[in-house]
């Protein structure tokens, strides 16, 4: 029990290391006026290792003023936070299903497409990998985003009703689909950027 309490230790002393170089990346950009550190500092909060800002509404703000500030990978998130109905932009590894109100997934998938085709990814700060390995590097990951899009049209998406049946919200739809699967197929994803590196920590 000793040696896995000093384990879980050093596990989580290099996660608040891995965090505080993720952190000196978001304050050197927002220090040179680059929208991107908003993002991050937006993102921070949502994920929760920045806790500056609480609140689902008061953190969807911080995307919204990265976004006025220009920052694509903001407005990425924003528009399919409003397709999927989600609390706070951000949650790409958390399953995604259409907004509850249609209008307002169709209303999302209207901004997102056209921001996919300047940009089709988003970055995130990471410390360890993404299938949860012992590599705690902090680092900057990429995420192609069409993919929590297209499965809905291949497969179609019921939800259950008050008596346990199941209804049909949205219709599978193979034109759709082929067209959402080829805006993740055709995303040219930049590698990781691994930031000990860039600050020499």
């Amino acid at each position: 029990m000793v040696a896995t309490n000093l384990e879980k230790s050093g596990y989580s002393s290099d996660i608040d290391k891995g965090r505080a170089v993720l952190l000196h990346h978001v304050k050197t950009l927002q220090a040179a006026g680059d929208p991107l550190g908003d993002y991050f500092y937006a993102l921070g909060n949502s994920d929760g290792w920045i806790k500056d800002v609480q609140g689902d509404e008061a953190i969807t703000e911080l995307f919204r003023q990265a976004a006025a500030k220009g920052s694509m990978d903001a407005k990425i998130l924003l528009a399919l936070q409003k397709a999927t109905g989600e609390p706070v932009p951000g949650k790409l590894n958390e399953g995604m299903v259409p907004n509850k109100d249609l209008r307002l997934w169709e209303a999302g998938l209207a901004e997102l497409q056209p921001l996919l085709q300047q940009q089709c990814y988003v970055r995130r700060l990471v410390v360890g990998s993404r299938d949860l390995g012992t590599d705690l590097r902090p680092h900057v990951t990429t995420y192609a985003v069409a993919y929590k899009i297209w499965p809905t049209f291949r497969d179609g998406h019921h939800v259950q009703g008050a008596q346990g049946e199941w209804i049909k919200k949205v219709e599978k739809n193979p034109e759709r689909h082929r067209l959402w699967e080829a805006l993740e197929e055709n995303c040219k994803v930049p590698a990781d950027m691994w930031l000990a590196r860039l600050y020499n920590k």
